[in-house]
């Protein structure tokens, strides 16, 4: 019976011009032709007809109760293109597509100068990026870039605060008998990764991504807060008033090891902060969670 079922899929998918006469459909230059078949069901579905890369025809042959059932249909769908059937259900496997990322993690920033303590709980980085993401046909690489925002706080000890000095930041400490004390500096950024990602086996859940962050950054803030027996005091200072003196354009390099889509990365660069002679010299780390 399977075999029967098998030769009747593999004659729908003929190759000619597109016509239906005596319930005979044929159709040409198919993009892909999928053969699904057990012991009740034999599913033939094709994508792409000639230049229409989104047209899907089905055609499904299921036994029910000793009896056979069919169903054929055609339709457009944009999702199409890039999906695959497995012989136990249906499996996509997108050869072009867009993907929504967000990351979550905490800062603990390196080559920090003596003196100065940077708060790895105080700090932390969140990531929102848009990807466009392309696998060659079947294959386990993908290349992907794209566009997002990423938003990084270094806060330091409570004993220490950063304070604005003229065209520097400067290191010194909260006032005596102070307390509820937090000092930490912001930048926001327009971030563009250059991704490659290895799947380690087709049937595998691991994969592994390296590549360079390109960080325009374009916002910052140095703020500084503290209570007193009398008082609160808040100070902010924005960047695009009297600057802090961070770097216009920061690379990072970054890895990101998922196992069943949950990830968690690493990213480091080499590039300090704050620009030279502008404040304390060090050097953006981060781990955590991205999805």
């Amino acid at each position: 019976m399977r075999k029967t079922m098998l030769c009747m899929a593999l004659l729908t998918a003929a190759v000619a011009h597109a016509t239906v006469d005596n319930d005979t459909t044929i159709i040409s230059n198919a993009r892909q032709v999928i053969v699904v078949t057990n012991d009740s069901l034999q599913q033939v579905k094709i994508l792409g007809k000639g230049s229409d890369e989104h047209y899907v025809y089905e055609n499904t042959i299921q036994l029910v109760d000793t009896n056979f059932v069919s169903e054929q249909r055609s339709y457009h769908d944009l999702r199409a293109i890039g999906m695959e059937l497995s012989r136990n259900g249906c499996e996509k496997k997108h050869s072009n597509y867009l993907s929504l990322n967000l990351g979550l993690g905490v800062s603990a920033p390196t080559n920090v100068p003596d003196g100065m303590t940077v708060k790895p709980f105080r700090s932390w980085e969140a990531m929102v990026w848009m990807m466009y993401n392309h696998t060659p046909f079947k294959g386990l690489n993908t290349f992907s870039t794209g566009l997002g925002f990423t938003a990084r706080y270094y806060g330091l000890d409570s004993k220490q605060m950063l304070m604005k000095n003229g065209p520097t930041l400067d290191l010194g400490t909260f006032p005596a008998g102070s307390y509820h004390r937090k000092s930490r500096i912001y930048v926001g950024s327009l971030s563009v990764p250059f991704f490659y990602t290895h799947d380690f086996g087709k049937k595998s859940h691991l994969n592994l991504t390296l590549g360079p962050v390109v960080n325009f950054n374009i916002t910052g803030s140095l703020k500084n807060s503290y209570k007193t027996s009398d008082d609160f005091y808040d100070y902010t200072t924005e960047a695009k008033a009297t600057g802090i003196g961070y770097r216009p354009i920061t690379v990072d390099l970054m890895g990101i090891l998922h196992y069943y889509g949950l990830g968690m990365y690493m990213k480091y660069s080499p590039m300090s902060v704050l620009k030279d002679g502008r404040g304390p010299q060090f050097h953006a780390l981060s781990f955590g969670l991205f999805f």
